[in-house]
C-alpha cells in the first residue's frame, strides 16, 4: 500500500467517528421534522427578557465546547494517525482497538439517541411555556399578578395568576402536532390537530391522556394547602390545563378550565373561583414571592 493510500485510509478511520456521530443527529432530526412540528411558531413569540442575551450565552456555550474538542483533536490526530499507519504497515489488524472503538460508538450513538429525545422534549415544553407566558401578559394590564416557574415539593407550578377572583394554577403541556394526523383529518373533513375531553380523557387524534388532569388537579391542591397555611386564610386555588397550539373542545363538562393558551385572557376574568379582598391578594403575592425568591437564592 503507498504513503498517499496509508494516510488516505488512516484518516478516514479517525473521522468516521465524528461523521458516525453526525449521521446518528442528522438522521434523527429528518425524522422529527418529517414526523411532528411544534404546537406554535417560535418565531412568532413575543420576546422574553434578555432573549438576545440568552441566545448569545448559548452560542458561546457551544463555541467554548467545540474549541475545547478541537484541541483535544488537534492534538491526538497525528498520533493517531502514526498509530494507524504503524498497524497498516506492520500488517497487523488492531482487533482490540476495532472492537474497543465500536463498543464506544454504540455507546455514543446510544447516548445521542437519548439526549437528542430529551432535548426534543424539553424544546417542546419550553415552547410551550413560553407561549402561555407571553398570553399572560395580558393578564397584568388588567390588574393581575402572574408568576411563572414556581418551585414546589419536588415539583414545579408552571404559571400562577393571581386577582381579585382567586388563584389559578396554570399547568402548560406542550404535545407535538403529528404530520399524519394532519393529513387523515384533512382527508376526512375534520379540523386539523383537536384535541377533545370527554369522559374525563383528552382525546387526540392519535392518542389519549388522563395524566396531565390528574397533574393539573394535584398541583392546584397543593397551593391552596401551602397557601392557606402560608397566609392564616382559606385560600382555594383552581386549576387550568393549557395546551399551546391545540383546539380544544369539550363532549362532556371538563372539571376545570382546559384551553389553548389564545384563550387565556378571556377565560380567566370570567372565573368566579372566589371572592379576595386587595389585602388578601398582597398577602398571597407576598408568599409566591417569598417562595420564588427563596427558592433562587437556595440554588445559588
Amino acid at each position: 500500500m503507498t504513503d498517499f493510500s496509508s494516510n488516505l485510509l488512516s484518516l478516514g478511520s479517525i473521522l468516521s467517528s465524528m461523521f458516525f456521530t453526525l449521521g446518528v443527529v442528522y438522521v434523527l432530526l429528518k425524522y422529527r421534522d418529517a414526523t411532528v412540528k411544534l404546537p406554535v411558531d417560535r418565531e412568532q413569540l413575543i420576546r422574553i427578557p434578555a432573549y438576545g442575551l440568552q441566545q448569545q450565552i448559548q452560542d458561546l456555550q457551544i463555541d467554548l465546547i467545540a474549541g475545547m474538542l478541537m484541541g483535544v483533536m488537534i492534538v491526538s490526530l497525528p498520533f493517531a494517525l502514526d498509530s494507524i499507519q504503524a498497524h497498516i504497515a506492520a500488517g497487523k489488524f488492531p482487533w482490540l482497538f476495532f472492537i474497543t472503538g465500536l463498543m464506544g460508538l454504540t455507546y455514543c450513538a446510544i447516548k445521542t439517541g437519548k439526549n437528542f429525545s430529551r432535548l426534543t422534549k424539553l424544546r417542546l415544553g419550553h415552547t410551550a411555556e413560553i407561549a402561555t407566558a407571553n398570553e399572560l401578559i395580558g393578564l397584568q394590564a388588567l390588574g393581575y399578578q402572574v408568576f411563572h416557574d414556581i418551585q414546589a415539593d419536588g415539583f414545579n407550578i408552571d404559571h400562577l395568576v393571581i386577582g381579585k377572583n382567586g388563584v389559578f394554577a396554570i399547568e402548560t403541556k406542550g404535545r407535538h402536532k403529528r404530520h399524519k394526523d394532519l393529513l387523515k383529518n384533512n382527508q376526512n373533513g375534520g379540523k386539523g390537530y383537536q384535541v377533545t375531553f370527554k369522559d374525563g380523557r383528552l382525546h387526540f387524534p392519535s392518542w389519549t391522556e388522563t395524566k396531565p388532569i390528574e397533574q393539573a388537579t394535584r398541583q392546584a391542591l397543593w397551593v391552596s394547602q401551602w397557601l392557606t397555611k402560608a397566609t392564616g386564610q382559606a385560600i382555594t386555588s383552581t386549576p387550568i390545563l393549557v395546551f399551546p397550539g391545540w383546539f380544544i373542545t369539550s363532549q362532556t363538562k371538563p372539571p376545570f378550565p382546559i384551553v389553548s393558551h389564545k384563550y387565556l385572557v378571556g377565560t380567566i376574568p370570567s372565573l368566579r373561583n372566589q371572592t379576595l379582598s386587595q389585602q388578601q391578594v398582597d398577602a398571597i403575592v407576598y408568599q409566591v414571592a417569598q417562595r420564588c425568591m427563596s427558592k433562587s437564592e437556595a440554588g445559588k
